[in-house]
């Protein structure tokens, strides 16, 4: 009897455990959004504007939009992983490579272009209530 009611305490545990695991929080959902971004290392023409990141189908897409023109950039190759995100554009032809994570609803990275690693931030656009 003893054993029977471990087992069933070990098995009704990791049910719990299961199914805390099926409705953890979606990590696309931290970077759902407009994030208005600077960049003041970058060239001219690139040094501030908006990143937009959007889930659709179960996956998590995106754009940049340079402030300077408005000419928008598709994101490449998005991945998400336990330190933060990695995902490329190609600007003026060059693949460039971007590592960038959240911490206090701010996300911050490095873009690495072919002049050299450029730091960035940007800040969540927050949509006005109407």
């Amino acid at each position: 009897m003893k054993r029977f009611t471990i087992s069933f305490h070990v098995i009704f545990l990791l049910c719990i455990f299961q199914s805390g695991l099926l409705h953890a929080g979606n990590p696309m959902k931290t970077y759902e959004g407009t994030w208005k971004f600077t960049a003041e290392q970058a060239p001219f023409g690139y040094q501030a504007g908006t990143m937009t990141f959007e889930i659709k189908e179960d996956t998590l897409t995106g754009y940049l939009k340079f402030a300077a023109s408005e000419y928008i950039i598709e994101f490449q190759n998005i991945e998400i992983n336990d330190k933060g995100m990695n995902f490329g554009i190609t600007v003026e032809y060059e693949y460039v490579s971007i590592k960038a994570s959240v911490k206090d609803n701010i996300l911050t990275g490095t873009a690495a272009s072919p002049e050299g690693p450029v730091s960035f931030s940007a800040t969540r656009v927050v949509k006005e209530k109407k």
